[in-house]
């Protein structure tokens, strides 16, 4: 598996995509040559990693994206008519239109809100019209689609390169069933919306200093950064201030340790390694947590989850919703999507990020979870040219890797969300280890996932006797997913 660029290389080409001002409309071209922008000015090309652009040509013909937006605050746009003037957006203008010269094809997007657009194409394709060449869909809402056969193998369209680092390898790895590989759904940054949901540690660093507490930094990048020493600063936070109890009140003074949303036990969960099922040797789902390691991470967590103050679900609205109360610095530490460091940029309080906390030292990598509604990739089986189609994604995913995340890394979410060094050099360890839990896609988990959310969010971590009566239902579900699979094969 071929492993992303190195932080050093991301932040040499944001250097020089920093260069270009908002106005300009540069075109740099991955491939080796140089692009004339519209001025007559030339901008050299990146060469790392190589691409070589088929031959194709489209005669003008449209090609269409189904693309599913949220009203969450995430980034979700992969289109625009025309340049805006920020750089992010002007990025993406760039590398759709260069892809619409390369092949001579007219990109059209049409958006549709997240819980909605799962269920127009369906229908499109169930009454086989071929009105969209790819998707992005609601990852949380499609696993009737897969199974009834909705989508194309992707493994089986040669002109997709799904093993160049342009696709998210550890969502292919997941993603792959049976010893075929078989690949309904799959993961680029075309859609920046799984970054955007990528959960990770904010942390207040005035708060900290206040407190005479460690920064995680260092641990952090040692891989030293774990469950004991999140619970170390979730005590820390805690504390009354006047107040008489925990009890929440946007206008009282009692701080906390740790807020977040009801998916937190489970991004702590996924975080330590433990997943609800995996795939085996064979290539085949198993059900995975029926283990020491699991029940081990999931007391540890309950534990971190146990003690009024130190934890507190708050995703009501407004100044009732946990990211409100943390840049109102109501608690040292939040576990949030990567989203909210732009509602943190106006903060008065320092803070910074780091991953989402390993098990113990002994793990050996960190586990950042991505949001179960960020987007999936998937071309409808009705979709008529698979192969041209594999060829405009691709070059659209690759030139994505190279000209559009060093921007979105480096400007959209350094520059203007984070504040320090330390974050920004902790936002590449995220990047290099977002994981997603593939089983949700398909329906396998439905019950047992809540059931062990809610468990492990009050407190309680002896789940063993959950996941043994959970255990029969996965299960027939994985089977039922298999059967359906090769009756549409």
């Amino acid at each position: 598996m071929k492993k992303l660029r190195t932080l050093s290389l991301i932040l040499a080409t944001l250097t020089a995509a920093s260069a270009v001002s908002c106005g300009d409309s540069q075109t740099v071209t991955p491939s080796g040559d140089t692009t004339a922008s519209p001025s007559g000015d030339t901008t050299p090309a990146e060469t790392e990693p190589a691409y070589a652009y088929p031959s194709l040509n489209m005669n003008g013909e449209k090609f269409t994206i189904l693309n599913s937006t949220t009203t969450w605050g995430f980034y979700t746009s992969i289109h625009f008519d025309e340049a805006t003037g920020e750089v992010l957006d002007d990025a993406i203008y760039d590398r759709n239109r260069f892809v619409e010269e390369k092949f001579n094809v007219d990109i059209d997007v049409v958006e549709e809100n997240l819980d909605q657009a799962y269920k127009s194409l369906n229908s499109l394709i169930m009454a086989g019209d071929d009105v969209y060449q790819a998707a992005f869909l609601n990852s949380n809402s499609i696993a009737s689609m897969i199974t009834g056969g909705c989508f194309a193998d992707l493994s089986q369209i040669s002109t997709l390169q799904l093993d160049e680092p342009w696709w998210d390898q550890n969502v292919l790895r997941d993603a792959a069933i049976g010893q075929s590989g078989t690949i309904f759904v799959a993961a680029t940054d075309v859609s920046l919306m799984g970054f955007d949901g990528t959960y990770c540690t904010f942390i207040n660093e005035d708060m900290m200093a206040d407190l005479n507490a460690q920064m995680p930094y260092e641990l952090a990048r040692e891989g030293s950064w774990t469950l004991d020493e999140l619970h170390k600063l979730t005590k820390l936070g805690a504390n009354l201030n006047g107040a008489s109890d925990y009890t929440w009140d946007a206008a009282g003074s009692a701080t906390y340790g740790l807020m977040s949303n009801a998916t937190c036990p489970m991004v702590l969960l996924f975080g330590t390694g433990a997943r609800l099922v995996a795939n085996g040797e064979d290539g085949l789902p198993v059900y995975a947590c029926e283990n020491e390691h699991f029940y081990n991470a999931a007391e540890k967590i309950a534990d971190l989850l146990s003690a009024e103050g130190e934890w507190l679900l708050l995703n009501s609205s407004g100044a009732n919703h946990y990211e409100a109360a943390f840049k109102a610095g109501r608690c040292l530490v939040t576990i949030a999507e990567l989203k909210a460091s732009s509602k943190f940029r106006e903060m008065d309080d320092n803070f910074g990020i780091v991953p989402i906390p390993k098990l113990d030292e002994s793990q050996s990598e960190y586990y950042n979870y991505r949001t179960a509604v960020s987007s999936s990739f998937c071309i409808p089986v009705t979709s008529g040219d698979r192969e041209s189609t594999g060829i405009i994604m691709d070059a659209l995913s690759y030139l994505t890797y190279t000209d559009v995340m060093p921007i979105y890394y480096g400007v959209t979410v350094s520059q203007k969300g984070l504040r320090n060094d330390e974050s920004i050099e902790m936002l590449g360890i995220i990047r290099d280890s977002r994981i997603f839990d593939i089983p949700n896609c398909y329906g396998w988990t439905e019950g047992i996932y809540g059931n062990i959310q809610s468990q492990l969010g009050g407190g309680d971590g002896a789940v063993a006797s959950t996941v043994a009566s959970g255990k029969q239902a996965v299960l027939q579900r994985i089977q039922s997913t298999l059967d359906l699979l090769e009756e549409n094969s």
